[in-house]
């Protein structure tokens, strides 16, 4: 946990979910829906919603692509009236299922302030690599102060 992330989570203001879909890429509608009302909540500005909306679509996208089949995504999304933080996972067949140089990631690291993937060894038990894409997004009216 970032000092970033650590600071969201001690807000009393912090408004935080978790949502299980499968890894199908008509479920994706759920996790935009989420994050766009959590980020409206928090008093994100219509372009931000759209970025983040745009941002968890990659990485959600992404991940449901490489998932093992019949397989899960979790989300997990925390915001403040400063920031939002999403993190969303899978156990997918391949070691490494993201091409970050692809021009997809190259959006999604233009229109977050802080993106990490991270991959974890073969999980035998789950069948296949958990991995994990993390991005933050500060308000702008707070990251110009």
């Amino acid at each position: 946990m970032d000092s970033s992330d650590r600071i969201i989570a001690q807000s009393r203001h912090a408004t935080s979910i978790h949502i299980t879909i499968d890894a199908d890429l008509e479920q994706l509608v759920m996790l935009r829906a989420v994050a766009e009302t959590i980020a409206l909540i928090t008093g994100f500005g219509i372009e931000e919603v759209d970025d983040i909306r745009v941002a968890l679509d990659e990485a959600a996208t992404c991940l449901i692509v490489g998932a093992v089949a019949s397989s899960q995504i979790h989300c997990d999304v925390i915001a403040d009236e400063f920031r939002i933080r999403v993190s969303v996972d899978a156990v997918c067949g391949d070691t490494d299922p993201i091409d970050e140089t692809a021009v997809g990631w190259h959006v999604l690291h233009s229109i977050t302030d802080h993106l990490v993937a991270d991959h974890d060894p073969f999980d035998q038990t789950r069948g296949g690599y958990p991995v994990a894409i993390t991005f933050s997004r500060v308000r702008r009216l707070f990251a110009d102060r």
